[in-house]
């Protein structure tokens, strides 16, 4: 396969797993330019100012104190983000709306309504509505002046969203649609004003509708929940609720696009969100370990402490450079895009709905393991309501959840990954999956090891793939177990390659010198990421039956035989970093 095809391939979705990519090619935090930062510190501002200091408001479900909340956020502008800007938004880039979801993710109550509200309640509107529903719709949404739902699941319909049960039927006169159903897990449920809402018209045809609470949309008591306290989530009730005909959203029938469509984007976001709440949870434990005294020393130099704190930063340090990686190739592939043409920008995202998937599910993983070690730090203060961790701790619990469990992503990641052609190709011819120019370490003395160690895993994946293809073939999707670890295989080696261009690229900026701690992390990463790739590796050969003549269990050999690395030291090195900063760091 020529050079420049490769070129191009590691520039789309699932690119990764067949190409090399240089470290300035991709995106990372520190390239946050000066204007997203800058719009970042507004976002500081404004939850330290108008939202922390009204949290108990929040947590009693005051919904007028949160309506109020929301709209000084529309008067920022923090709302308008993906709105256009002929609909009186902002129409910027994946990377700002995913820094400014990083800043209100550290407060998850309030951090809640906003994503539901600019993600699933109002994009369904900018990338499927027609021009009138867009001009009526879009600016009352931007600004905050109308709050926006979206409304899919119900009491018998969960990941299984094309079964369920709320009916639409034609009017005798043909000018309304007459809803009746019922939606559970709405967020925004109790106080939003425009509703996305799904129903079968004539009980089989898959449909979206735009739906004014006014036109008969009833809110069922707030759901008592585990945590998110402050968020708004209630069932809806649709009695004969007429909606005008130009409310469809989309086609009639054609419903499943606009819902699948619109959980890819909820999980672009959700990565960088989900770091957020990680970074806030790791800044707490630290503060908390630096002054809390034992035996005459904080606890922040007690050797376990330290292996935690250690832990909860690489994992930090790694997901957000997957986070940041994915939305800026999702940025570079939407260059190329014109604005208007919702189709192409569609296609362009969905394209990297593998990538969406791995972020949501490795990072929403990262954040109950740090919300859970900053509880244990706190030791018995952690359990306390008075102290930060406990209600982290319960806030994380949804994210492996919600835009689709983490079981379904599980399951989408290898199937997504062999919808990618060039993918498909080279899993299925056991020569290219084996000794494709990928393969090849970049040549980078510093990471020598780390780029062999990730060639292999690529080759593992990409074996692995091709190889259940070949077994199981159309019957494969009903392989969740191999599925599942397949595609742990895959998040970890994207994850590798993620912190190792991240940390590339900041050694090349900064000098290696600089950069100590990062370099840790990756050691670090690789040293588990060896470990975990072949356990999934062992789990996917045996019950492949491939043992045989296959090349599969020789590249998990290779992937064992990656060298020991003192990662007991390295983390106290990487704890000693972020107790002296008394912060993350990066």
């Amino acid at each position: 396969m020529a050079a420049s095809s490769h070129s191009i391939q590691r520039h789309v979705g699932g690119g990764f797993l067949i190409a090399n990519s240089a470290c300035d090619e991709v995106f990372t935090r520190e390239d946050l330019s000066s204007a997203q930062q800058m719009f970042g510190r507004i976002v500081e501002d404004f939850m330290s100012t108008e939202v922390l200091p009204r949290s108990e408001q929040l947590y009693a479900k005051d919904h007028t104190a949160t309506r109020d909340m929301l709209q000084k956020a529309g008067k920022l502008d923090l709302l308008s983000l993906d709105v256009p800007q002929d609909y009186g938004g902002m129409g910027l880039d994946k990377v700002s709306s995913a820094h400014v979801g990083e800043k209100i993710g550290a407060a998850p109550s309030f951090g809640v309504p906003v994503m539901a509200h600019t993600g699933i309640g109002t994009l369904p509107i900018v990338y499927f509505g027609n021009e009138q529903q867009k001009s009526r719709y879009l600016p009352l949404l931007a600004s905050g002046e109308k709050l926006g739902a979206y409304a899919l699941t119900e009491p018998g319909s969960g990941s299984d969203a094309l079964s369920i049960r709320t009916k639409a039927k034609l009017s005798p006169d043909g000018k309304y649609y007459i809803l009746n159903g019922q939606k559970m897990w709405i967020t925004n449920g109790g106080f939003a004003d425009v509703f996305t809402i799904f129903a079968k018209v004539d009980g089989e045809k898959f449909t979206a509708f735009i739906v004014e609470r006014e036109m008969g949309v009833v809110s069922g008591r707030e759901e008592p929940k585990l945590g998110l306290d402050g968020s708004s989530t209630t069932a809806l009730f649709l009695e004969n609720v007429c909606v005008p005909v130009e409310n469809v959203l989309g086609e009639v029938g054609q419903g499943h696009k606009i819902a699948f469509n619109i959980l890819n984007f909820g999980r672009l976001k959700l990565g960088t969100v989900n770091m957020g709440g990680a970074r806030q949870a790791l800044n707490d434990a630290l503060t908390y370990a630096i002054e809390r005294q034992q035996f005459g020393r904080a606890i922040a130099g007690f050797g376990m402490i330290q292996q935690k704190l250690g832990e909860m930063t690489i994992r930090c340090y790694v997901g957000e450079a997957m986070a940041y990686r994915a939305v800026g190739d999702i940025d570079r592939a939407l260059e190329t895009v014109a604005g208007h043409d919702s189709a192409a920008v569609l296609k362009a995202i969905e394209s990297f709905a593998a990538e969406c998937s791995m972020n949501k599910v490795w990072t929403s993983e990262a954040l109950a393991y740090i919300v859970d070690e900053a509880l244990q730090i706190h030791g018995g203060y952690g359990y306390s309501k008075d102290y930060p961790a406990e209600r982290a701790y319960r806030d994380a619990r949804l994210s492996r959840i919600y835009e689709g469990t983490n079981e379904i992503n599980r399951v989408l990641i290898p199937i997504r990954l062999l919808k990618a052609p060039a993918v498909a190709g080279a899993a299925t011819d056991v020569n290219v999956a084996a000794n494709g120019p990928y393969a090849a370490p970049p040549g980078d003395p510093l990471f020598a090891r780390e780029y062999e160690l990730l060639a292999c895993a690529k080759k593992f994946v990409l074996l692995a793939l091709g190889c259940a293809q070949t077994i199981y073939g159309k019957q494969l999707s009903t392989e969740q177990e191999i599925l599942g670890h397949i595609a742990d295989a895959a998040m970890e080696t994207y994850a590798l390659e993620s912190a190792l261009l991240r940390t590339s690229k900041m050694v090349a900026a900064k000098g290696e010198g600089n950069c100590s701690a990062p370099i840790d992390i990756v050691r670090v990463y690789a040293s588990d990421v060896a470990d975990r790739v072949r356990h999934s590796g062992k789990q996917i050969i045996a019950a492949l039956s491939a043992a045989g003549d296959s090349v599969l269990p020789e590249v998990v050999r290779q992937i064992a035989d990656y060298p020991v690395f003192n990662t007991v030291a390295a983390r106290r090195r990487i704890s000693d970093v972020v107790v002296k900063a008394g912060r993350y760091p990066f």
